[in-house]
């Protein structure tokens, strides 16, 4: 009866076992990637100038702007137009003012570091030494320099120089004996910002830049 128990009941986990695989993908661009830029564009738009435009017909000219994340930058200023007043328009012809956008730089850099000892081979014997990484940091930045310029359509005279802006987002993890990554910069303060984290790299990365207490 023992052993005929314990086949029934080996039966029925054997029954209940399986398997789920779970497929996963990602997109071509990193989502890190996207917010070095669109946090690089904002502050660029943030220093950015306009004309008078409240209640005038404006047209925004991309022609001149030859960048990754176009279609982000061209909103930003449509948005900024939008809030001072102006009224935008699909086509050139009708409009009071056309305002020309470019770009000199929209794009990402990476940057890495460490101190510590490289891996090393033993002349002459089958040994090997690993790297030792005491302490490493990996910096990624986004930069955006974007200029604007303002003219009447009618006329083509020049009404407004904007001139260009340039502005920087970051994204650092560093790690110290192993111990992290802890993370910092603009993009980490963006996005603890608006989801309400409260990490506790984050604690740790602020009070080593700053000097406050962990509490």
């Amino acid at each position: 009866m023992n052993d005929y128990c314990t086949l029934a009941i080996a039966s029925l986990f054997l029954g209940f076992s399986g398997c789920t695989t779970t497929r996963t993908t990602d997109t071509a661009r990193t989502g890190m990637e996207q917010l070095l830029i669109s946090n690089a564009v904002d502050q660029t738009m943030g220093k950015t100038t306009l004309p008078d435009v409240f209640g005038k017909k404006v047209f925004v000219e991309e022609k001149y702007l030859d960048a990754v994340d176009k279609g982000y930058i061209v909103g930003s200023m449509r948005q900024k137009l939008l809030a001072s007043g102006a009224s935008l328009m699909d086509a050139k012809e009708g409009s009071d003012v056309t305002i020309e956008l470019y770009s000199g730089a929209v794009g990402t850099d990476n940057v890495e570091t460490y101190m510590g000892v490289p891996g090393l081979t033993v002349p002459g014997l089958p040994v090997e030494l690993p790297e030792v990484r005491l302490f490493e940091k990996k910096s990624q930045f986004g930069t955006a320099k974007i200029g604007v310029t303002a003219y009447e359509t009618p006329t083509g005279k020049m009404m407004f120089d904007g001139g260009t802006a340039l502005a920087r987002a970051d994204n650092s993890c560093w790690s110290v004996v192993g111990v992290g990554p802890f993370q910092e910069g603009s993009v980490r303060n963006e996005v603890n910002r608006n989801t309400g984290a409260t990490d506790f790299t984050a604690r740790v990365s602020n009070a080593v830049s700053f000097g406050s207490k962990i509490r």
